[in-house]
């Protein structure tokens, strides 16, 4: 469920939430962090994912929404519910993201080059 942290080279080693993967014998870092922040990168790998991901962040935030109504109407604690649900399905559309272009880069070279060529992917020495 949860991504692994790693260092992006290609922005000066800041860390990051990366999805690994393993492809040729040699052990690959997807940046998820920011395919989940620029959702466009993704649509030349497959039609809509901007859409998909934007609309699912929105429910995440409606559900923190909900909860802070929840909390006026229904019980303090609403509040922490809508919270929770709303942290845990952001976490799963960036894990989902990154997923997205892992399996579009075991696709395509064509594809795996432009995620390299995106700052998006690069190989993780061991």
């Amino acid at each position: 469920m949860f991504l692994k942290c790693e260092p992006n080279p290609h922005q000066g080693g800041r860390m990051t939430r990366a999805v690994l993967f393993h492809h040729a014998d040699q052990r690959f870092a997807i940046d998820a962090e920011a395919l989940h922040k620029k959702p466009d990168l993704l649509n030349e790998f497959g039609p809509h994912n901007s859409l998909r991901f934007r609309t699912l962040d929105a429910i995440a935030y409606g559900l923190c929404f909900v909860g802070g109504v929840g909390t006026i109407t229904v019980a303090w604690w609403m509040f922490f519910v809508g919270l929770a649900a709303c942290v845990l399905m952001l976490a799963a559309n960036r894990k989902s993201a990154g997923e997205a272009a892992r399996n579009a880069a075991r696709r395509s070279t064509d594809n795996f080059r432009r995620l390299h060529e995106l700052g998006c992917m690069w190989l993780v020495y061991e």
